[in-house]
């Protein structure tokens, strides 16, 4: 299949499917850490390209349930919120057989739509436990595949000596299991 993976700058997505044969291009406005096929810049500018599946992993700093409070007395990140949900619709919406996408529990759920599946990386066999909530298109929810009781959670790999901006980049890495997971079930 020929695959865009958007809002990725890591490859850790990317490289579970193209070890499984497939063409996969990353995009993310930052560039990648992994060798591959990537496209730094907007993802809109490539979108309408023919592709057979998109996984994308839309920034869930205004989407995340810890970002609530913060809603209530501040307009501009109000705005920015309705933003991000806006681009979640449109990567939904585009024309593409396949789609998934991944953030956590948050406000797409109050105001987009209810999740497909609720899962967490630890049920992947990751030793950090983090929900991952999935928004799917003619894609089936992922199945368990071995389950780490001994997980800690994801906020366990950072430390207080850390910046907020080097915390946030080691939070939103994705589950090199539950990227495995994906491209054996869904590739």
């Amino acid at each position: 299949m020929k695959i865009l993976v958007a809002c990725e700058y890591s490859g850790i997505v990317s490289n579970a499917f193209r070890k499984k044969g497939h063409d996969v291009l990353s995009c993310d406005l930052l560039p990648s850490e992994s060798p591959g096929k990537h496209y730094q810049g907007n993802v809109f500018d490539i979108l309408n390209e023919k592709f057979d599946m998109l996984i994308a992993h839309p920034p869930c700093t205004y989407l995340c349930k810890a970002q609530y409070h913060l809603l209530f007395n501040d307009v501009e990140r109000k705005k920015k919120m309705l933003e991000a949900v806006k681009f979640v619709k449109t990567l939904y919406a585009a024309d593409i057989e396949k789609i998934a996408i991944e953030n956590p529990i948050g406000i797409l759920s109050k105001i987009f739509r209810q999740p497909d599946q609720i899962t967490y990386s630890n049920l992947f066999g990751d030793p950090h436990k983090k929900d991952i909530c999935l928004w799917l298109k003619n894609l089936p929810p992922l199945i368990t595949t071995c389950v780490n009781l001994r997980c800690q959670p994801v906020r366990n790999h950072t430390n207080s000596r850390m910046t907020q901006e080097l915390k946030s980049k080691i939070k939103s890495k994705f589950f090199p299991l539950v990227a495995a997971a994906m491209a054996e079930q869904w590739g």
